[in-house]
């Protein structure tokens, strides 16, 4: 495949992270200067909360903060759940430091709980794109996400990757995709905030997407790389609605169901693919797709730009069928787990994931191994929101991931880049095309490696990655 890029190193963006933190104080400070100090031995061993006090608000308001505290006045004061409570603002991506601590009340056995936080930029970059391959030239994208609409604590998000028309056929329409995503992560279920309701979670999503996959045979599509116009492919597009219900049975949890409901069309297939199987799944004409999903998610990450502690886990089944109203009879899985712990007192992740599909799952519900790689050594290149710009349009029943990567950090200071990482990995990835069948070599190496500088502003985790341009110029 013959692939370039606009600049040796492409600027590629991770999720936006939740917020950054300053060095990590104690669950429960002292006294800020000037409170007046408790004297703690002439009082009962426990203490019971009188108020909570949240200072430092200026965009947030007080109610969607003190819905995601654990402790509420009334309660004794118990120093791990003060100090789950600080992780768990931390990680709304609301605020950059979150401290606390406790004053005096008004009488003996009773404090004030202060909560001190600094609020950052909400308004987030989440997605930057830019690539070109033999079969587009030029594409590119960009996404943007409110972690907290209205200081309510609701999420917006918008992202869109363009690509115009394929090389070797100006009259076909453009190839692009748009997606818009509402989420409330934490409704009250009853008054009396996060205690009282565990919390109800709601979401909606739309997407649209109009693509392509070429159907050449060989992933690199040797026969047709002098006209990409005149290769077999599938032109489709889909036009797609989800929308989600949860709760959150603990803090740092949650317990979702989602139905979604899409409208498929094939647009054209261009010539006759050497054998059917060079077709990617998908039914000719008009299709329908209805799809109820469950997920279970955890996250207990000290912090989401560089953990220390702590593991994110998801575990993910689908299941579309015709007696749901669809045309596609499947059902898809998918784990996937990610942990972060200490190794010469430095930051290491290990990451995997393994994911299944049986049935008539169309082509986008199976799996794009180069998604799950760094960098893949021949044509693949991972897909721009759902967008295969490459020439390798061979998608898997089964794909396994296992990796490592090992942060050092490079500074933390109160400026635009307020923390940097150097971040060394390593991955492994194991594909098959049914089920039980044998490996898939998706790309001439099932193990790739990045080197990438990381980067945490107020707009945003941007990710200068080796790996990312390797992947581009392979």
């Amino acid at each position: 495949m013959t692939a370039l890029v606009p600049a040796l190193l492409a600027l590629a963006l991770g999720q936006a992270a939740a917020a950054p933190a300053a060095p990590e104080p104690s669950p429960i400070a002292a006294p800020a200067a000037g409170a007046p100090e408790l004297d703690l031995s002439p009082l009962p061993r426990r203490y019971t909360i009188e108020r909570i006090v949240v200072s430092g608000l200026h965009h947030a308001r007080e109610p969607a903060v003190r819905r995601h505290l654990l402790v509420t006045e009334g309660d004794l004061l118990d120093e791990e759940r003060v100090l789950l409570s600080r992780l768990r603002l931390l990680q709304l991506g609301w605020f950059s430091k979150v401290e606390t601590r406790v004053e005096r009340g008004s009488e003996r056995g009773l404090v004030v709980l202060v909560v001190d936080v600094v609020e950052r930029n909400t308004l987030l970059v989440t997605d930057l794109v830019l690539g070109s391959t033999g079969p587009q030239p030029l594409y590119g994208g960009l996404g943007l996400s409110q972690q907290n609409f209205l200081g309510r604590g609701f999420g917006l998000s918008g992202a869109f990757v363009y690509g115009g028309s394929p090389a070797g056929r100006p009259q076909d329409p453009d190839r692009f995709a748009v997606r818009g995503s509402f989420f409330a992560p934490d409704l009250p279920l009853a008054r009396g905030g996060a205690r009282a309701g565990r919390g109800l979670v709601l979401g909606a999503t739309v997407l649209f997407v109009r693509g392509e996959e070429l159907a050449c045979g060989d992933p690199e599509c040797d026969a047709f790389s002098d006209d990409f116009g005149a290769a077999p492919r599938l032109r489709y597009q889909r036009a797609a609605f989800e929308g989600t219900i949860g709760i959150r049975p603990g803090a740092f949890e949650r317990l979702l169901a989602s139905y979604r409901f899409e409208q498929l069309r094939e647009l054209s297939s261009g010539a006759t693919p050497a054998t059917p199987q060079d077709m990617p799944s998908f039914l000719p004409g008009r299709s329908r797709l209805s799809a109820l999903t469950g997920t279970y998610e955890i996250d207990t990450r000290d912090d989401f730009f560089l953990p220390r502690e702590g593991l994110r886990g998801l575990a993910q089944v689908t299941f579309g069928s015709r007696v749901l109203g669809g045309d596609y009879e499947y059902s898809r899985y998918l784990l996937q787990l990610e942990t972060a712990f200490g190794l010469f007192a430095l930051p290491l992740r290990f990451q995997a994931a393994l994911g299944a599909a049986q049935g008539g799952a169309p082509f986008f519900e199976r799996f794009y191994p180069a998604d799950f790689s760094y960098f893949a050594v021949g044509p693949a290149l991972a897909r721009s929101l759902e967008l295969n710009f490459s020439t390798d349009s061979r998608y898997d029943a089964f794909v396994a991931m296992g990796g490592l990567e090992y942060a050092v950090p490079l500074w933390q200071r109160q400026a635009f880049f307020r923390r940097g990482y150097l971040a060394i990995g390593a991955r492994g990835v194991y594909s098959s095309q049914a089920l039980g069948g044998a490996r898939t070599r998706f790309s001439r190496s099932p193990v790739s490696a990045d080197l990438a500088l990381r980067l945490d502003t107020p707009v945003g985790v941007f990710n200068a990655s080796l790996g990312y341009a390797v992947d581009n110029l392979l």
